[in-house]
């Protein structure tokens, strides 16, 4: 992680042209792989390390096999750390602009289209395309905060229900 974005893309590039691939699509794509990996594999091994055990094996005593018990018990828990990683890691690459530059061969990314337009001059497709990118942050965060009040009031509704289920027990 702490290795910077301009020795990795040089590195990639020497160690696959020794081998006969020129830069392009594919070393762009391992390059920022390889940067990107340890950031989304600390999110979902911080999350699994919370995972309690107990509840995989419950589901294996309860008759499910191995990749039910997977799907149903251990892939949702794992889910916003892996949605959290793949927003991350699309960020990262957008963001990785030093890796990309050298990797890239003679393909033109997103990022680096934007650089040569600052360097050249600011064009109105380069403010529009902000604006763009600025308005989509600002909806999907309102969405997922949206989304999050939502299931806290039904989780905060289910409490509720579940304590008057309760009283009208005893």
């Amino acid at each position: 992680m702490l290795t910077p974005g301009v020795i990795i893309g040089i590195s990639t590039l020497i160690f696959w042209q020794t081998r006969g691939v020129s830069g392009g699509v594919f070393l762009m794509i391992l390059a920022q792989s390889t940067f990107i990996a340890a950031y989304v594999m600390l999110m979902v091994l911080a999350r699994l390390q919370r995972f309690e055990r107990a509840q995989e094996e419950a589901a294996l005593d309860l008759g499910a096999t191995h990749w039910q018990a997977f799907r149903r018990v251990t892939l949702p828990f794992l889910m916003p750390a892996i949605l959290a990683g793949c927003l991350i890691a699309f960020l990262q690459s957008f963001e990785n602009y030093n890796t990309t530059v050298f990797v890239r061969g003679f393909d033109t990314t997103l990022t680096v289209y934007i650089a040569s337009k600052v360097r050249t001059g600011v064009t109105p497709a380069v403010n529009a395309l902000g604006l763009i990118l600025v308005c989509t942050t600002i909806v999907a965060a309102v969405f997922y905060e949206l989304a999050r009040r939502r299931e806290e009031a039904r989780a905060n509704a289910r409490r509720r229900a579940a304590l008057l289920a309760e009283e009208a027990r005893i």
